[in-house]
């Protein structure tokens, strides 16, 4: 397991390979942890699925020890996340996205298809900026102790660029059409107990053209910390 850091632009992002050997055989997975404005958070998921997959892992710029540079637009994440597919030297993997990384491995996938083999949705959010949504997953933190949703490494800068810059990207005239023409087989997995309101996630599931939808009873929005072999052997599953 290996540390490096890809420069990008202006910005030096830390990434964590588990192979790091450019002749390794396993098929490569990246991972898009949860955020935004947070480190990655999917080491825990990691050595579930790494005997299997060479997976990557990054943080965003600003969170970690990825230097900070003020440009933290949801156009740039994708913009760092194919430059390490590049410095990797990886001709296509598969995306691993959890809550709002989910939401990037989407975007991702939206971008950069001819690179993508599947994606596993897990724990998104959908494409919606709907107060009733919001209000619901307030209120719902409140009463499940599930994890916290914000921590103590928080950028608060770069949660709120990227909240804002989510807004004006689900925006686009285009979008829901070019989702709903994205020929990517995505599975998309929720906890039935997931304080974060499910309907937008289900909305995807049935727009996407190639979508499976997983809900996992008595599962909360980290399912790795209540039911890591369910989760390993549903994630093994799918991507077979």
């Amino acid at each position: 397991m290996m540390e490096h850091y890809v420069t990008s632009g202006t910005a030096k992002i830390w990434t964590h390979i588990n192979d790091d050997n450019p002749n390794c055989t396993k098929p490569y997975l990246l991972m898009c942890g949860a955020g935004p404005g947070v480190n990655d958070g999917l080491s825990e998921v990691d050595p579930l699925i790494n005997d299997r997959f060479n997976t990557i892992r990054f943080n965003h710029r600003g969170c970690g020890t990825s230097t900070a540079d003020g440009n933290y637009k949801i156009e740039t994440v994708l913009e760092d996340i194919e430059t390490i597919r590049q410095y990797y030297g990886v001709e296509s993997w598969y995306v691993l996205g959890h809550s709002w990384g989910a939401d990037i491995a989407l975007f991702y996938a939206l971008k950069h298809p001819q690179v993508c083999k599947k994606v596993i949705y897990l724990c998104g959010s959908g494409v919606q900026n709907d107060s009733d949504w919001a209000e619901e997953c307030a209120k719902n933190t409140d009463e499940f102790e599930q994890g916290d949703f914000k921590t103590d490494d928080m950028n608060y800068e770069v949660l709120d660029a990227e909240i804002e810059s989510f807004n004006k990207y689900i925006q686009q005239p285009t979008l829901l059409r070019d989702i709903s023409k994205l020929k990517i087989p995505f599975h998309v997995i929720i906890g039935a107990n997931d304080p974060r309101p499910s309907w937008a996630t289900v909305q995807l599931a049935h727009l996407l053209p190639i979508a499976e939808l997983k809900i996992l009873n008595d599962c909360g929005h980290f399912p790795w910390m209540t039911h890591p072999d369910l989760l390993k052997d549903i994630i093994l599953e799918r991507l077979k």
